[in-house]
């Protein structure tokens, strides 16, 4: 069985990718900045506002109880939300809070016959604990190691991790078709996520890339992050006949779901794979121009703007014929 300890450094994930997208914040600093928050039928703004009683310049504390006050009184009426407090410049700090129901349900992809499916071997996924382990050791050392993708293969700058992922990649690679079946299949959202980052040392990227696109669609966010951190990290290698208007297709989904890590991966994974086929502009135009409007005139978030200004000048260019300028990228944090 997989341990709690592993099982709380997954469902972590989606805030600590090492993606290029604003996170929920991880620091003990930074002051209040405002409310992203898109409506819902389930709760009104003021209302909202009222039980958070955050005012500009509030403390990470204060804003840290008020997301708890939240937590607590969404529980207490039935109600489900995704509420993140996201770093903005410096230390600004945005809280981003989505009430669900209603108009804001998306449809999630249904499990093929779902079942619980075991492991050919449990020991990918304890070393994977020990992997986690070290470098949340690292990390609490003020040394944190940094993630190196060479051809595939997710490395980092830590040897005693390394080696680790050599143990890894002996075990993941002739278990990789167990592991895309067992995410396509088992209704246990941890093991799908554990089976999504193992897929990191399975190598045979395109394949791989392409059987994952239909996970970004999957009922669990945290899944859904580390399926997207997968595809961007490795979409240098995805061949040129690759099904990249399929993947404009998920992210286009994926940007009108109710929550913030999912609008920000899929605002860049947008922008990426224009940046790899520029010609696709015009479907994503087609697809997301309204939804990108609505973002830029309403969110909050610098990170969200500025992708979603990025999209608006690729658009004014695609309204005259102009499909081959390659959109600019460096504004994304490192």
């Amino acid at each position: 069985m997989v341990s709690q300890r592993i099982i709380l450094l997954i469902l972590s994930a989606s805030s600590a990718m090492a993606m290029p997208y604003a996170t929920a914040f991880a620091a003990t600093e930074g002051s209040y900045q405002g409310l992203e928050f898109y409506g819902s039928s389930q709760m009104s703004r003021p209302e909202l506002e009222k039980l958070l009683g955050l005012r500009n310049g509030a403390s990470y504390r204060s804003i840290k109880s008020a997301m708890e006050r939240l937590h607590r009184e969404l529980k207490a009426r039935r109600l489900e939300g995704n509420i993140q407090a996201v770093t903005g410049d410096g230390t600004d700090i945005y809280l981003s809070v989505d009430v669900l129901g209603g108009y804001d349900d998306m449809p999630s992809r249904i499990l093929k016959e779902p079942h619980q499916v075991a492991y050919r071997s449990e020991e990918p996924v304890q070393i994977l604990e020990k992997l986690h382990g070290r470098l949340e050791l690292l990390e609490a050392q003020g040394r944190p190691a940094n993630e190196e993708w060479r051809a595939g293969i997710k490395y980092f700058s830590d040897e005693p991790c390394n080696q680790m992922v050599n143990d890894l990649m002996r075990h993941c690679g002739p278990m990789r078709e167990e592991l895309l079946y067992l995410i396509d299949h088992d209704p246990n959202a941890v093991r799908r996520a554990t089976a999504v980052e193992l897929l990191s040392w399975s190598g045979e990227v395109p394949d791989t890339a392409y059987r994952l696109l239909a996970a970004v669609d999957d009922v669990d966010v945290t899944v859904r992050t580390l399926v997207t951190r997968y595809l961007f990290k490795n979409l240098s290698l995805l061949p040129d006949d690759f099904a990249f208007q399929d993947m404009v297709e998920v992210y286009s989904r994926d940007l009108n779901r109710p929550s913030h890590d999912d609008r920000s991966k899929a605002l860049y994974m947008l922008l990426a794979i224009v940046k790899r086929r520029p010609e696709l502009i015009r479907q994503v135009q087609a697809l997301d121009e309204k939804r990108i409007k609505f973002l830029q005139e309403r969110s909050l978030v610098p990170s969200i703007k500025l992708a979603c200004a990025q999209f608006q000048k690729l658009f004014v260019r695609a309204n005259v014929g102009l499909t081959d300028v390659k959109p600019n990228l460096d504004f994304l944090p490192p």
